[in-house]
Formats: structure tokens, C-alpha cells, sequence
């Protein structure tokens, strides 16, 4: 059993494979934390864009927001200008989110609020039966 690579890329930097890629935009400490714990059990090659609390380079948040399979937007930790492409980021139908706002209406632009990254495990599970039922089948 061998465990797979994981790239981690900032801005300005951009990566073009064909891996599975995860953007996580503004994560909390304990986002990251469970993030890493998810990854470290994931056997496949993958692509993880960090746009952190630093970062203001937008154009490159939003061009790597189109080639990540998934988008992970901490709202609640976003600054002013990461916050007017929030609605453009949620539109997105593989964009999900965590928030504790419980007044600000996203459900309207995207239903795919989280409330931790559990789910993940769940995915690169899949992806792993699937890569199995493949190298089955050749």
C-alpha cells in the first residue's frame, strides 16, 4: 500500500496534470488541520491550490477556481475583497462552504454548505473503488 503525492500550490504558482485538485480558499486553522488529516490517508496523486489569509491575488484565485474539481470557500474567514467573488465562487456547482452566518441568504445561490470536510473521505473513497474496478477490468 502506497500512499499518493500531494501537491501543494500557492499563488502565483499553477499546476497542469491531470491529478484530482482541491482549492481551499481562506481556511481557518482548524479547517486546514482536518484537511491534512483527511489527506494524509488518500492513496491518490493529488493537487491542493491554497488561497490563504496573505493572498490578494484574485485573478489567480478565480483561474484556478476553474480547473479545481473541488472548491472549498471558508466564508467566515474571508477578507473584503476575497468576499465580492463569493457569490461568483458559490455559483459554481462544485463549490462548497462552511459559514456560521446564519442571516446572510447563501442557501439562495448554492446548497452546498458544509459544516466539516468529512465528506471528503467519502470521495477519494470512491475514487480509489474506482481506480480498483478499473485496473480490474484491463
Amino acid at each position: 500500500m502506497s500512499f499518493g503525492k500531494i501537491n501543494l500550490i500557492t499563488p502565483p504558482d499553477k499546476l497542469f496534470n491531470l491529478n484530482l485538485g482541491y482549492l481551499l480558499i481562506k481556511p481557518a486553522a482548524k479547517v486546514k488541520m482536518q484537511f491534512q488529516q483527511i489527506l494524509s490517508q488518500s492513496m491518490d496523486d493529488l493537487n491542493v491550490y491554497i488561497y490563504d489569509d496573505d493572498d490578494s491575488d484574485v485573478e489567480w484565485m478565480l483561474s484556478v477556481s476553474q480547473q479545481a474539481d473541488i472548491i472549498i470557500v471558508d466564508i467566515d474567514n474571508c477578507d473584503g475583497l476575497t468576499r465580492n467573488f463569493i457569490s461568483f465562487l458559490l455559483a459554481q456547482p462544485n463549490t462548497f462552504y462552511l459559514t456560521n452566518d446564519e442571516l446572510t441568504p447563501w442557501s439562495l445561490i448554492s446548497r452546498n454548505r458544509i459544516f466539516n470536510l468529512d465528506w471528503i473521505i467519502e470521495t477519494l473513497g470512491k475514487e480509489d473503488e474506482d481506480e480498483e474496478d478499473d485496473e480490474q477490468d484491463d
